[in-house]
């Protein structure tokens, strides 16, 4: 497990949901691909605390699905009440096709599943 990191602070994603307003899924994966470009990473609560992804989760692997090679490590985190908890940190590691411009790409793996690939990546 990784060591203890900081929250960022949620005004460094207002351009993210200024984007990305709409509370639909696609909006949401918009806004996580984005904040894992920009911060070259996100965890689950910031996710739920300044995206406004109610469950990053299944997001997660909703991308994965589309072909993108999201890696899941683990970090602690204090919640909203202080209390330390280990979350999930979400790292982008390729794409496949591009939400935000639309273009395609071909996937770095084009077979089998997407977490035995997360488990080979490590």
């Amino acid at each position: 497990m990784q060591k203890h990191i900081k929250p960022r602070d949620f005004r460094s994603f207002d351009r993210i949901i200024a984007t990305w307003p709409d509370n639909t899924a696609e909006h949401q994966r918009a806004r996580l691909l984005d904040a894992m470009r920009l911060c070259a990473g996100i965890t689950t609560l910031e996710a739920m605390r300044y995206l406004d992804v109610i469950d990053p989760r299944t997001r997660v692997v909703e991308l994965r699905r589309e072909g993108y090679r999201i890696v899941t490590s683990w970090v602690c985190q204090p919640s909203e009440c202080g209390r330390l908890h280990n979350v999930g940190l979400y790292t982008l590691a390729g794409v496949a096709t591009d939400i935000i411009t639309g273009t395609k790409v071909t996937p770095l793996t084009k077979s089998g599943s997407s977490q035995l690939v997360l488990a080979l990546w490590h």
